[in-house]
């Protein structure tokens, strides 16, 4: 797909312009409006919130649902210059001429019988937005029109500004409702977005676009209006991403800064001190700006507070104050804030974590290269927090300055982080080399082979240097060390025969160091995995974190074991620690802004989204991940990515899709990570022959498949393989083998694929129900939602017409819950066909809510009910609200449950 052709026109122009973007996430707001527009006692309803939440375009909104049944909409919109003239606002609503009148005349009460006088024979509604601009007039005029009635009031406000006093009035004296607007929520950004965008939005820029939008829908729209007319914000491999830099259009920065407003020379430079050191410690801001200045700071609401532990830090209030004021700083003044930051906070003795790091950036910001040791030990604290990006700044700093071989060292850990493995090969192979076994040479071997295996796709090379340098050193923890990572990256090569030897050598010394019995938990942890025991490999996983040595490490240690703890409880039974796992890893890596382990952890989460039946949602973090990774080489895993994407394609029905993603799995083939080959290149092809209607080839295919994995000592895959026959209703040749993998496993789902096999081999009905219970049980809804398919058919076939309603309708409530998801097994289910609002209505009857409850839930009469009901009775043979039990798939206790309620 060409990028340039996928790319829609532009969005509206900037502005709020009413209808330029969808409606979002406001629903129930509006609803909520539309019943307070009704309300007898009070005729004016309020819209409050903070400028460019969208005030406005909910109003019109509003207005528009309810134009049908209020009459016609009499518009005054309020303004700055407007009142500064009495009755401005309104002065296209009002009479031209006043009536003559003896005496002095009742301005307000004839103007208001003025506007009345249009809304006989009809009603109609006044709307009046930014009514907190309006003059004393016309805001005690609509004061007047609410306690005479007659006429529905709608005002919008800004919230925290004042208001006149008779609009404060309405509120005291309970003519008005209030509404406040809040701002959008992450979930609706990306929503919008994708609507106004027409088309999938990368949940990181989602993400990034809300952050800095606050929720703001105009500044949202301003950031994404930008952000195409720079070409920031593009389509890449199906999927909108933004690349690069934040982009803020003039427009943007003018709203800005007019809510900054304009700040006193000392106020305005804390500001700026802030925008390039946040978040800064309350001790390190009073120091350089003065007490005083941070209560003006507070009181102008710039500025945030938070608690980080023990420490106060502080922010400024909203992201984008900080882009704005970093924009207008000019070059020497920004590497003046830089250098006293720096000094600043040296001056705290750099206690937090983060420090180093923090401040070796200020001083390369600043141009400050005197002191390489400073830079180079805060390259390697931005090595490991994984702000690689910043690490490879830092380092190439110091190598500059003078920092030598150390230095160098650290900018080839960083290159290879950051999808430039040929350039960390490179430093890697110009550094010195000694057979001493020195912590630094040692340290630089096994990083040089984690980058020829991880970036180069060279394991034999990767291999050889690590056996070479176990082989030229003498000391026996340093030998012990290597062979141990040797034998990780054996295992994840399924070179078993050669990782036992490598095993054994790195436990010849005895107790191992912390080093050393990481690298072998490591190891160890891959080869339960693997031989079909993910219980044993979770243990090893989280024994090894907490003795992980830290700074002078390996740091893809930390990320690898973590990708490894997800995936092990994942195939463990433990889906929902799986899924907080990989969310929590997927935004560290979105806060410090390593692309290629945010890609990395978006197929994780549709793996997981995938092992829950959940395969739209799969795909949609497959989709992504694929974006993410385009043009990055740091994750070399991109053809197990296209492999269990083309699953999940096939699954769903899209075999073309599939097909083309399974090719491109095979051209991104790779000889390092040959423990995936299987499930990125064999789990795919069975199932886009099942859904061709293939069903005996598509076995046959599985059955060779598990075949190859047998042969190569990887059993968990193995599994995967042969249960596919039996969700394709065909399990008599492999029941066996899973029985004895079952036997050699430490992991329910295994055992329960044995068990399924069984039930559907010996057709034992009430043996299926409990594997569908089981399946559920563990999360796999997808998988229960086939076995109570299966279980249907049985129950068929013995004759019992009502056990089988009753499976087929838990098929039905399952596959629900898969989003809708249809496979094989549950198209073939035969169910009778009730409609979604029937079996609605059935499943509330058999909890035993009576006909009226259910007619005043749905919102339907109590005739249309019992005429549901009727067509259900008809078309599953069942003749009272009792016997729907039988046939429904009713959670046990929800009759209770809804009597109690």
């Amino acid at each position: 797909m060409e990028d340039r052709e996928q790319r829609p026109a532009p969005l509206r122009g900037p502005g709020p312009s009413p209808g330029s973007w969808p409606l979002t996430g406001r629903d129930h707001t509006l609803a909520e409006l539309l019943s307070l527009l009704d309300h007898p006692e009070r005729p004016a309803l309020l819209i409050a919130g903070p400028a460019g939440v969208g005030k406005t375009r909910l109003a019109r909104e509003l207005l528009s649902r309810a134009a049908a049944s209020q009459g016609r909409v009499l518009a005054a919109p309020a303004s700055q210059s407007a009142s500064q003239i009495p009755f401005g606002a309104m002065a296209h609503l009002l009479p031209a001429t006043l009536p003559a009148a003896e005496g002095r005349p009742n301005l307000l009460r004839i103007l208001a019988d003025a506007l009345l006088a249009h809304a006989r024979g009809g009603r109609q509604i006044l709307f009046v937005d930014d009514v907190h601009l309006l003059d004393t007039g016309s805001a005690s005029l609509l004061l007047q029109l609410a306690v005479r009635g007659g006429i529905r009031i709608v005002v919008t406000a800004r919230s925290g500004v004042p208001m006149p006093d008779a609009i404060t009035a309405l509120l005291r004296g309970g003519y008005a409702s209030r509404v406040d607007v809040p701002e959008l929520s992450p979930d609706s950004v990306g929503l919008l977005l994708e609507r106004a965008l027409g088309g999938p939005v990368e949940s990181a820029t989602a993400r990034r676009l809300w952050k800095y939008s606050g929720g703001n829908a105009l500044w949202l729209q301003q950031l994404a209006d930008a952000g195409l007319a720079s070409g920031a914000l593009a389509v890449t491999a199906e999927v909108w991403r933004w690349q690069g830099a934040l982009d803020v259009s003039e427009q943007l920065i003018d709203l800005v800064s007019r809510r900054i407003g304009q700040l006193p020379s000392d106020v305005s430079r804390a500001a700026e001190l802030l925008a390039f050191g946040e978040p800064l410690g309350v001790t390190v801001l009073e120091q350089l700006t003065g007490a005083a200045v941070m209560d003006e700071l507070d009181r102008r609401s710039l500025i945030t507070n938070e608690e980080d532990g023990w420490r106060a830090q502080v922010r400024l209030a909203h992201p984008l104050y900080g882009e704005v004021l970093r924009r207008r700083t000019p070059p020497h003044r920004r590497r003046r804030y830089c250098r006293d930051l720096a000094a600043a906070v040296q001056r705290t003795g750099m206690r937090r974590r983060e420090d180093l790091a923090r401040v070796g950036g200020w001083r390369l910001e600043a141009g400050d290269l005197t002191d390489p040791q400073l830079l180079l030990s805060a390259a390697g604290h931005a090595i490991m927090t994984m702000d690689f990006t910043l690490a490879a700044r830092l380092a190439k700093a110091a190598c500059d300055a003078g920092g030598g071989v150390p230095a160098r060292r650290a900018l080839a850990v960083a290159f290879g982080h950051t999808g430039h493995g040929a350039q960390a090969e490179q430093a890697h192979s110009g550094l010195p080399h000694t057979a001493a076994p020195d912590r630094d040479q040692l340290r630089s071997v096994q990083l040089r082979a984690a980058n020829m295996y991880l970036s180069l796709d060279r394991p034999s090379d990767a291999l050889d240097l690590l056996r070479r340098a176990e082989e030229a050193m003498s000391d026996s923890a340093a030998c012990a060390e290597l062979a141990a990572l040797q034998a990780v990256l054996l295992a994840t090569q399924a070179d078993w025969p050669a990782y036992t030897q490598a095993i054994a050598r790195a436990r010849q010394g005895g107790s191992p160091n912390p080093r050393t019995a990481v690298r072998i938990h490591y190891a160890e942890c891959i080869d339960h995995f693997c031989h079909g025991r993910p219980g044993a490999a979770l243990q090893l996983i989280e024994s090894a974190l907490p003795i992980l040595p830290g700074e002078d490490d390996l740091p893809m240690l930390r990320g690898g074991l973590l990708s490894w703890l997800a995936t092990a409880q994942a195939f463990a039974g433990r889906l929902d620690e799986a899924e907080a796992t990989a969310t929590a890893q997927y935004q560290h890596a979105q806060d410090v802004h390593w692309v290629g382990s945010q890609g990395a952890w978006q197929f994780y989460l549709g793996r997981i989204a995938a092992r829950r039946g959940r395969l739209r949602s799969a795909r949609r973090h497959m989709r992504e991940a694929a974006s993410t990774l385009r043009d990055d080489t740091t994750w070399g895993q991109q053809a197990l990515l296209l492999g269990e994407w083309a699953t999940i394609e096939a699954l769903t029905g899209g075999t073309a899709k599939a097909q083309t993603l399974l090719d491109q799995a095979h051209l991104a083939r790779v000889e390092s990570y040959r423990i995936f080959h299987i499930p990125a290149f064999s789990m795919a092809r069975p199932w886009i022959l099942a859904v061709q209607g293939r069903v005996r080839d598509a076995t046959r295919q599985a059955m060779r498949a598990a075949d190859d994995a047998r042969r190569e000592h990887v059993q968990l895959w193995e599994a995967e393989l042969l249960h596919i026959p039996v969700r394709l209703g065909r399990p008599a040749a492999v029941t066996g083998r899973l029985m004895e993998l079952a036997t050699a496993s430490d992991t329910p789902h295994i055992r329960i694929y044995a068990q399924h096999a069984d039930a559907l081999a010996t057709r034992d009905a009430a043996a299926m129900e409990q594997v569908c219970t089981a399946f559920d049980t563990i999360g796999m809804r997808l998988h229960a939602a086939e076995a109570a398919g299966h279980a249907a058919d049985l129950w068929l076939r013995k004759g019992s017409a009502q056990d089988a309603q009753r499976a087929a309708d838990r098929c039905h409530r399952l596959a629900h819950h898969c989003e809708g998801v249809t496979t094989p097994a549950i198209a073939a289910c035969r169910t009778p066909e009730l409609t979604d609002r029937e079996r609605d209505i059935a499943r509330r009857a058999a909890t035993g809510e009576s006909s009226q409850h259910i007619a005043r839930q749905l919102g339907i009469t109590v005739r249309t009910v019992d005429n549901h009901l009727y067509r259900v009775y008809r078309k599953t043979g069942v003749t009272s609200r009792r016997e729907l039990r039988k046939v429904l798939a009713v959670a046990p206790g929800a009759a209770d449950e809804a009597a109690d309620g």
